[in-house]
């Protein structure tokens, strides 16, 4: 008999989450005889009712914000439970493994911000603490794995070359394509109230609000290019993750006197997101620090006009179908923006080499197998 374990007590986000779904839909194909889900009562949801008759689950209550339980679970208690439920391969999806372990086991890492400094030092301290400890968990967790699953060619460079992890431990997957994403044609909406989405004047970005994800150097570079003359607003999606973050962006567009522009429309659900990523005059991308920037890809499947910065992932990510700006440049962005409103032809090429880019991404199902393939590769060795 072979059995799989999933550590699933994390919390997937993204196309982290989406892919986690693809497994857990499809583990009936997977060539082993049963499978464990350990996870935490948050992700209960993610089981569907039909799920197959191999699958059990253990339902563990661990902290996702205590590093301290989060460490006791992965480090002592998860191995022990490996042997006492005589588990061949564990698979790790959340960035941390067993350090000492018996078993064969695949990590994957989809986070890229702990290794570095400009985006650790924009968290408070306890914050800063619990970065630097995940850190130094990934990189020791991942000496001792199987197999080590990347995102993106730059995690896995930078663990390789930085970090001497082995070149035939470790797999790029890039995130799966959801098919849910492509251009729709404007039409009434959530938004159709809104004369901003109706006229289709604006630029868009997709952020959670966090100190690292740069936000202010497009509101600087807004509003010295004095684009709230030309009735161009900013719509903002994304989650109100850092209160102290949003009170200070405010605080910037209230002294610019520019806070009717600049619109936060906190989390979206996909459907508006598809929406309004078809619709922008321009998507614009500021976060320096991306493991593999989802983002851009749900953008580019929507045919959206790219400015994103050329740091971390987003070059490998967009190729040459988006604009680049390093992070710190507010003249170099503000340069990136007027080469689009200033020459439609311009514009419209890339939108037609995002959507040509996008295709290049193989969908879910495919991923899905990629990540299969390894697991049975181990358990055939």
């Amino acid at each position: 008999m072979r059995r799989l374990a999933v550590d699933l007590t994390y919390q997937p986000t993204g196309g982290t989450l989406n892919q986690i779904i693809q497994i857990i839909e499809n583990i009936e194909s997977y060539n082993f005889d049963d499978v464990i889900f350990y996870l935490s009562y948050d992700n209960l949801h993610l089981i569907p009712n039909n799920v197959s008759n191999k699958v059990s689950l253990k339902q563990l209550n661990f902290s996702k914000k205590s590093i301290i339980l989060r460490t006791i679970w992965a480090q002592l208690i998860l191995p022990l439970l490996l042997i006492f439920d005589k588990v061949d391969v564990l698979f790790c999806p959340g960035n941390i493994s067993p350090i000492i372990n018996t078993k064969k086991k695949v990590q994957w890492i989809h986070t890229i911000g702990p290794f570095e400094k400009k985006f650790i030092s924009s968290f408070p301290f306890k914050e800063k603490f619990i970065l630097i400890v995940t850190k130094y968990l990934m990189i020791f967790s991942s000496y001792t794995s199987d197999m080590v699953i990347f995102e993106s060619n730059y995690t896995r460079d930078l663990f390789i070359n930085r970090f001497k992890q082995k070149i035939d431990k470790s797999s790029v997957i890039h995130s799966g394509n959801d098919d849910f994403f492509k251009p729709v044609k404007a039409s009434k909406s959530n938004f159709a109230n809104d004369n901003v989405v109706d006229s289709r004047n604006f630029i868009f970005t997709v952020s959670h609000l966090y100190p690292y994800k740069n936000l202010e150097l497009l509101i600087d570079s807004y509003y010295n290019l004095e684009l709230y003359k030309k009735e161009l607003y900013i719509l903002v999606a994304g989650s109100f993750s850092d209160q102290r973050y949003y009170n200070k962006l405010q605080l910037k567009l209230s002294n610019y006197s520019i806070s009717n522009y600049v619109i936060f429309l906190g989390r979206l659900e996909k459907e508006d997101l598809r929406y309004l990523y078809s619709q922008c005059k321009i998507f614009i991308f500021t976060s320096p620090f991306e493991n593999f920037a989802y983002t851009l890809l749900e953008a580019m499947n929507c045919a959206a006009p790219i400015i994103t910065t050329n740091t971390t992932s987003m070059p490998e990510a967009c190729g040459n179908a988006a604009l680049y700006f390093p992070p710190n440049s507010e003249i170099e962005l503000s340069q990136c923006i007027m080469s689009f409103l200033d020459n439609e032809k311009i514009r419209l090429k890339y939108k037609k080499m995002s959507l040509l880019k996008s295709k290049e991404y193989p969908i879910h199902s495919i991923v899905n197998n990629k990540t299969k393939f390894l697991l049975h590769q181990l358990v055939e060795r």
